[in-house]
């Protein structure tokens, strides 16, 4: 390193022969020194953290727009997407006329008012609620400043895929719904007309919702947090479906896997670095054992892994072992991951976190 640069400045990141490699934010408190922003090869203006953030932003809402989001049938999706889109530690979800900001990186912070003007230019008549991750920021070196006055209760009714939602921004996961599991929720309606389906850890109802919405017989879904089955039931009412909603400790409601012919198992991030992996391999384990030994024969399971340290490798190696040891036998039907407006670089494997896999269980 050369120069003494301050935090949150640009830096050129060159290789061992002294050729420019691309420019980035400098931060010594992070684990990430430099957070690459933009690359040699890039022909835009990259002389400064203004002209980079709006030729990404303009980068996003344009694949945004091929992706043919915002539509009719959705109104809620991710607008940009952290390294996946260029700048790490910056999230935007759109829910129609509101763009929520989660940042978890010092640069954004340090930035957030230039962040905050550029989006309402990009998306004018778009209010924006920010939302600080604690937890990361304070790993990159931000303290954050706690304000006594609570966010105003800003509430929405978007749609995904013709479900509606309403959504009250003061009590969410994420920055409101799981808006990587669009796609998914798809998968499960399109196998669900007919069927008795259990959604486990539902949390508002995404799938509860989309597989009653397309004609399931029978639609079960359990959580243990109040505001979410709240919201799930609210959710039912605007959509007009019957749902059977039960508030509770999912463990204690595993075995009703078998009165179902489709069980959704998507439980909450349990790896969160690569040093809980084995602890929470065995968890998850034991979690798929309980539901392959109550599912009947011939009955599929579509179940999820949201912790990018447990690789599709560690993640199927984990089904198998425990299918065996509940003496069941399960055939692969697919492999899916987030939805499209959540793109990944094939560099960084990592930010491919979602993985979800449809089972037959016989």
């Amino acid at each position: 390193m050369s120069g003494s640069p301050k935090v949150g400045e640009l830096v050129n990141v060159l290789d061992a022969k002294q050729q420019p490699i691309g420019v980035g934010v400098f931060n010594p408190h992070s684990l990430y020194r430099v957070r690459m922003l933009s690359y040699a090869y890039e022909t835009f203006d990259q002389s400064s953290v203004d002209s980079i953030i709006h030729h990404r932003l303009i980068e996003a809402l344009s694949l945004r727009q091929q992706l043919n989001l915002p539509n009719p049938s959705t109104t809620a999706y991710r607008l940009f997407n952290s390294e996946g889109d260029g700048l790490s530690g910056l999230v935007i979800d759109v829910y129609n006329d509101i763009a929520v900001v989660s940042s978890s990186a010092y640069w954004a912070e340090q930035h957030r008012n230039m962040i905050e003007a550029l989006i309402s230019q990009c998306l004018p008549n778009t209010a924006i609620l920010w939302r600080p991750q604690e937890k990361a920021l304070k790993q990159d070196g931000w303290t954050l400043l706690k304000s006594s006055k609570p966010d105003e209760n800003v509430i929405r009714t978007v749609h995904e895929k013709n479900i509606t939602y309403e959504i009250s921004f003061q009590h969410t996961q994420k920055t409101g719904l799981f808006l990587d599991q669009s796609e998914n929720h798809q998968v499960v309606a399109n196998l669900s007309k007919g069927k008795r389906v259990l959604d486990l850890y539902c949390y508002s109802g995404g799938f509860a919702l989309h597989a009653a919405k397309s004609g399931a017989s029978k639609v079960t879904a359990i959580d243990s947090s109040v505001d979410a089955i709240g919201l799930g039931k609210k959710n039912a009412e605007l959509n007009h479906v019957n749902i059977e909603w039960i508030c509770d400790d999912v463990n204690k409601h595993l075995s009703k896997a078998q009165e179902y012919d489709i069980v959704i198992l998507d439980p909450p991030k349990l790896v969160p670095s690569r040093q809980h992996l084995e602890k929470a391999t065995q968890h998850y384990r034991r979690l798929h054992e309980q539901v392959f030994q109550a599912m009947k024969p011939n009955s599929l399971l579509f179940t999820c892994n949201c912790s990018s340290a447990m690789t599709w490798d560690l993640f199927t190696a984990m089904l198998r072992d425990a299918a065996t040891a509940s003496k069941k036998r399960i055939r692969c039907l697919g492999k899916y991951s987030a939805s499209p407006d959540h793109p990944t670089l094939p560099a960084f494997p990592e930010g491919e976190y979602l993985r979800a896999v449809l089972l037959s269980v016989m």
